[in-house]
């Protein structure tokens, strides 16, 4: 790790306070792990031009104007704009002329960061580009995230791997609370829905026993319930059958036919096809080293 305390300047172009890391080989492995961290004031328009950066970045406006340039598109940012970006991809930023912008980011890879990226692009419509509310909140983390750049210990790379957790948490919570879905009327319409699923998951044809409860058309529940709990109700649905399958297989001692049956899976072949997918065993095998009453 390096880390310079004071601030200097690059060029004349900003004054940055930033610290780079390199990870233990543990951290690369198994964590969430920082590569460079830090904060920016734009002394003159300046451009920053990469690609090919095995890293995802994620860039907080505090104050000022500026672009990006991601994925084809150019984005018009200013103090509460945040962007999460796939070095991999060409992408540039360029401070505005006349309100040079002031950025907190952090560059961070590790083992989950691929499948987050991918999870955030799908669920923001394939756009870089966010706002915030609470500056401050965001902007305190990326200063925790700094001042652990001064331990070299492995609680500090887990205490990183922790705040990048979180910072991936709040992107989908924003992400999740700006989703249109501002009606109170319409939210708990959805939390009703979940709530009937959880009492009819078992049931046959769930979706169109559910339209009719609710007197709409299957396809705009469901991306309505997509859309504010990030599942769709089919895989909600299943997520809720295995769970009642898994519970009876430990906790009852019903036969496993009759077990796929009670939990709304359609037959005793698929339920077989689902634990060897999800647990990597067959029902029996999983009831064998599970029930408490196997002895």
């Amino acid at each position: 790790m390096i880390k310079k305390e004071e601030l200097f300047a690059t060029e004349g172009m900003t004054s940055s306070d930033r610290s780079l890391h390199t990870p233990s080989n543990f951290a690369r492995r198994n964590l969430l792990y920082v590569q460079e961290v830090g904060r920016l004031k734009s002394l003159r328009p300046h451009r920053c031009v990469r690609e090919k950066l095995e890293s995802y970045l994620f860039m907080l406006v505090l104050k000022g104007r500026g672009s990006l340039v991601a994925g084809g598109r150019e984005f018009e940012l200013q103090a509460g704009d945040c962007a999460l970006i796939d070095c991999m991809e060409h992408y540039e930023h360029i401070s505005d002329e006349q309100d040079g912008w002031e950025l907190a980011w952090v560059h961070y890879y590790g083992n989950t960061a691929q499948n987050f990226y991918e999870l955030f692009h799908k669920a923001n419509g394939a756009v870089p580009v966010f706002s915030i509310t609470d500056i401050e909140q965001w902007n305190e983390l990326i200063g925790r995230l700094m001042g652990l750049q001064n331990d070299r210990s492995m609680l500090a790379e887990l205490q990183c791997g922790e705040l990048l957790l979180h910072l991936q948490y709040q992107i989908l919570q924003n992400l999740s609370d700006s989703s249109g879905l501002k009606d109170e009327q319409e939210k708990q319409l959805l939390d009703s829905v979940r709530e009937w699923l959880n009492e009819h998951y078992a049931e046959k044809d769930v979706p169109g026993a559910l339209a009719l409860a609710f007197s709409q058309r299957p396809e705009e529940l469901d991306s309505s319930f997509a859309q504010y709990y990030g599942i769709h109700i089919e895989e909600y649905v299943d997520s809720r059958r295995f769970n009642a399958a898994k519970e009876l297989l430990r906790f009852s001692i019903r036969p496993v036919e009759e077990v796929a049956s009670l939990s709304g899976i359609s037959d005793l072949a698929s339920m077989q096809q689902m634990f060897q997918e999800k647990e990597n065993m067959t029902a029996q095998e999983y009831r064998q080293k599970w029930a408490q009453w196997i002895r």
